[in-house]
C-alpha cells in the first residue's frame, strides 16, 4: 500500500492518494485534481474512490471534480450530501484493491465527521485519514458550528480522541488534513504534516491533558477568528459544486483594462510582497500578499467570489492566485497584470509609508498619531497593547468607515498592517505602516523609552 501526501499551502491542509495494486483512492481532494490523477497515473492505477472525512469549511471538495472522472465518493451518512455518493457508518469497510478503508465515526470537529482506517492486504492498520479529529500536535476547532454546538462538539472531540489512541496500532501513521496553517486548528500545530501515533501520544493535548477539564481549557483557550469564507464552504460541498474539469486560468488584461475593473467595483488583488506593495502600486488595488494566510485574509476583507483583478509578478503567480482562490469559490478573476507590463511601473504612485518599531515611537511621541492595534482579539486579550485603539483585522469592514481623516499609525503584524493600510489608502486616510515587526516589539520599546 502506497499513501502519497499532497500540501496546499495556501490552506494549510493534506489531501491523500492511496494506492493498493492497480487501484487508487483520494482522501480529502482539493478542488483542483490534476495532481492526484497525475499521482495515480504515475502509479499505474485508477481513481475509483473518493473518501470525504467530513464537510468541509474551509475548502470547496474536489469529489465531484475526480467523481465526474469516474470516481464514486464515500462521505460519512450524517453528512446529507445532495448528490450521488456511497453514505457510510462506523465500521463501514470499502474494498481498494486488495486492501480496505474501514469507516469510524469520530465526531467532534463536526458531528458528521469520520477517521478512515487504512488497512492493507495483510489486515494490518497502515495508517489514519484523521482529518480533523488528530492533528499534529493538535486537534481540529470544534467551534466552527457557533456557540451552541461548542461544548457539545469539544467533549466529542475528546471522547473521539481517547477511542482512536485505543484503536490504532501505535506505529499506525495518523495523516491529518488539517495542519499548520490551517484556521481548522484548535491551536498552531507542529510543523510535521504525518507522524506515528507513538509519537502524538507524546506531543498531542488530546492524549497528555489530565482529563478532559484540562483538554478544554487548552482547546478552546486560543479563539481565532474563523476566516469569513468559512460560512459558504458547507453549503456549497453539501450541494455539490460546480465542476470544471480544472482550474481555470485568468487571461492577460492591460492596464487600461485593470483600471476599469477597479472602477466598476471589482477589487483587484495584489499579491505580490507587502515591501513592493507599499514602495508603489496601482491606485486602489489591495495588497494580500501570496502566502499561507492570503485566502483566509481574503475571506475577510473581499465580499465572497467578487469580480477581482490580479497584480502579480509574473504569469505563474497570477495563476497559483487564481487556482488557490478556486479552492475556496472566488471563482471570478477577470484578469491579471503583471508588475512588469507596459505602463505599470510608471502608474504604480501609490505609496505606503512605512516605518521600523525606533522611527514608529518616535513618531507616536512627536506627532500622537492615533495608533490602531490590528492584532486578532484573542492576541490584543493576552497581550494588550497600552494607548491603542483595538481594531482587529478580521472585523476590517465592521470599523473602517469609522476611522476618521488624519494620519494613523497601524501595527500588528507587517502583513496584517499593509493590508489595512492599503484598503484604508483607497478611502482616503493617510497611514503609516509598522513594518515587519508588531503590537509586542512595539510595546516593548515604548515601555523602555517611557
Amino acid at each position: 500500500m502506497k499513501i502519497i501526501q499532497f500540501v496546499a499551502d495556501a490552506l494549510g491542509d493534506a489531501s491523500y492518494v492511496v494506492v493498493e495494486g492497480n487501484v487508487a483512492a483520494v482522501v480529502d481532494p482539493q478542488r483542483d485534481v490534476t495532481p492526484y490523477v497525475a499521482a495515480a497515473r504515475e502509479h499505474g492505477a485508477e481513481i475509483r474512490y473518493v473518501f470525504e472525512t467530513h464537510v468541509h469549511n474551509d475548502y470547496i471538495s474536489g469529489g465531484r471534480e475526480l467523481a465526474e472522472r469516474g470516481a464514486r465518493v464515500v462521505a460519512p451518512a450524517g453528512a446529507n450530501l445532495e448528490f450521488p455518493h456511497l453514505p457510510v457508518a462506523d465500521g463501514d469497510e470499502v474494498e481498494l484493491g486488495g486492501a480496505r478503508i474501514r469507516a469510524i465515526a469520530a465526531p467532534g470537529h463536526t458531528y458528521e465527521h469520520t477517521v478512515y482506517l487504512a488497512i492493507d492486504a495483510e489486515g494490518a492498520v497502515q495508517g489514519a485519514f484523521t482529518g480533523g479529529a488528530i492533528l499534529m500536535a493538535a486537534a481540529g476547532r470544534s467551534d466552527l458550528l457557533g456557540p451552541d454546538h461548542t461544548e457539545e462538539l469539544t467533549r466529542l472531540q475528546w471522547e473521539t480522541g481517547q477511542r482512536l489512541a485505543a484503536l490504532l496500532p501505535p506505529a499506525a501513521e495518523v495523516l491529518p488534513t488539517h495542519g499548520a496553517g490551517s484556521f481548522c486548528s484548535s491551536s498552531g500545530t507542529c510543523g510535521d504534516r504525518r507522524a506515528p501515533l507513538d509519537v502524538e501520544l507524546g506531543r498531542n493535548p488530546l492524549f497528555l491533558s489530565a482529563g478532559f477539564d484540562a483538554f478544554r481549557s487548552a482547546h478552546l483557550g486560543t479563539a481565532a477568528p474563523i476566516p469569513g469564507y468559512y460560512r459558504h464552504m458547507a453549503p456549497i460541498n453539501r450541494a455539490g459544486p460546480r465542476v470544471y474539469g480544472e482550474p481555470p486560468r485568468p487571461p492577460a488584461v492591460t492596464l487600461a483594462e485593470i483600471g476599469r475593473l477597479r472602477e466598476s467595483a471589482a477589487f483587484v488583488l495584489d499579491v505580490r510582497t507587502r515591501a513592493d506593495h507599499a514602495a508603489g502600486h496601482l491606485h486602489g488595488a489591495t495588497g494580500i500578499e501570496e502566502g499561507g494566510s492570503m485566502l483566509a485574509y481574503v475571506g475577510w476583507l473581499v465580499p465572497f467570489n467578487a469580480p477581482l483583478g490580479i497584480v502579480s509578478y509574473d504569469v505563474q503567480q497570477a495563476e497559483r492566485a487564481t487556482t488557490d482562490l478556486f479552492r475556496i469559490g472566488y471563482e471570478d478573476v477577470r484578469g491579471f497584470i503583471t508588475a512588469g507590463s507596459p505602463g505599470v511601473a510608471k502608474a504604480s504612485t501609490d505609496v505606503i509609508r512605512t516605518v521600523d518599531v525606533v522611527q514608529a515611537a518616535e513618531l507616536l511621541k512627536a506627532e500622537r498619531p492615533p495608533l490602531f492595534d490590528l492584532r486578532f482579539r484573542y492576541e490584543q486579550l493576552r497581550d494588550p497593547l497600552p494607548g491603542a485603539t483595538e481594531r482587529p483585522i478580521d472585523q476590517f469592514n465592521d470599523w473602517a468607515h469609522e476611522v476618521e481623516d488624519g494620519t494613523l499609525l497601524v501595527c500588528g503584524s507587517g502583513q496584517r498592517a499593509t493590508m489595512a493600510a492599503s484598503l484604508l489608502q483607497a478611502r482616503g486616510r493617510t497611514v503609516v505602516v509598522l513594518r515587519e515587526v508588531g503590537a509586542i516589539e512595539l510595546r516593548a520599546i515604548l515601555a523602555a523609552s517611557a
